[in-house]
């Protein structure tokens, strides 16, 4: 069966990827809100939303694969999700307050030149796609997003910090890749 093939109970579902998506972008407005009214250093149920969204991340990917399912709205909409999904979370963390505010802010400025970026290249017809090192830092992005959700203890701060390193990484990697392939589709387009 070749790769664009799927078996015929299969082909049914191709719509749940972008279903999952679709209600990780709906839970946002819930975590955040769950955030906002929090009193304490840490909520549970912001975790547990937060952790539920996250793990969806990861089974719509897979079952996107799986199911020969693969969309343009995917590939747009699951990043952006990822990037939607951690701001929210880092916006609770600096509301929740238990933990040094600079380390969540490093995360969400990368995060919004991320997503600047990425519109910017694709309006000039460059698709620079998510490597596997951007998704290991997205992921422990989100594992230290909610660990300060959960966790009010001095390990935490450096989790987020590890997080930082690793973003700021992968960031330069991705300026470096976007001008690469900048600098190659300037030069196609002036050649005769």
């Amino acid at each position: 069966m070749g790769r664009s093939e799927t078996p015929h109970g299969t082909a049914r579902l191709r719509w749940l990827p972008n279903a999952l998506t679709a209600a990780r972008l709906a839970a946002l407005p819930v975590l955040l809100l769950v955030l906002v009214r929090e009193d304490g250093t840490t909520s549970v149920l912001a975790w547990t939303i937060f952790a539920v969204v996250a793990v969806t991340d990861f089974l719509d990917g897979f079952l996107a694969r799986r199911l020969g399912a693969e969309s343009r709205f995917g590939r747009i909409a699951d990043p952006l999700a990822d990037r939607l999904l951690v701001g929210v979370g880092l916006v609770g963390v600096l509301l929740l307050g238990g933990v040094s505010p600079v380390a969540p802010v490093i995360l969400l400025v990368r995060d919004v030149a991320i997503v600047a970026g990425a519109v910017y290249l694709l309006r000039r017809g460059v698709d620079l796609r998510v490597d596997m090192a951007g998704k290991i830092s997205s992921t422990l992005t989100m594992i230290a997003t909610g660990t300060a959700m959960l966790f009010d203890q001095a390990w935490v701060e450096v989790v987020l910090w590890a997080a930082v390193a690793i973003a700021v990484g992968t960031f330069a990697n991705y300026i470096r890749q976007a001008a690469a392939m900048m600098a190659r589709s300037g030069e196609t387009s002036t050649r005769p």
